[in-house]
C-alpha cells in the first residue's frame, strides 16, 4: 500500500484514479526500460519514483 504520496490527492492533481494509475504505470515502464538501458539498478522501485514524479509536478497529464 502506497501511503507518500497520498492517492487521493494525486488522483485529484491527475483528474481521476484512472488517469493516475496509467500515467503512473506507463512512466514506470519507461524508467524501468531506461534503468535497463543503462544497466543500472534503481534506488526505489520505479513505480514509486513515477509516483513521485507525478506528486512533483515533473510529470503532467496532456489534455
Amino acid at each position: 500500500m502506497m501511503i507518500e504520496p497520498p492517492i487521493e490527492k494525486m488522483s485529484a492533481k491527475v483528474g481521476n484514479k484512472y488517469k493516475l494509475s496509467v500515467l503512473a504505470s506507463k512512466r514506470a515502464l519507461e524508467l524501468q526500460k531506461k534503468h535497463l538501458e543503462e544497466g543500472v539498478e534503481p534506488e526505489v522501485p520505479e513505480l514509486t519514483e513515477a509516483a513521485n514524479e507525478i506528486w512533483n509536478g515533473d510529470v503532467v497529464v496532456e489534455e
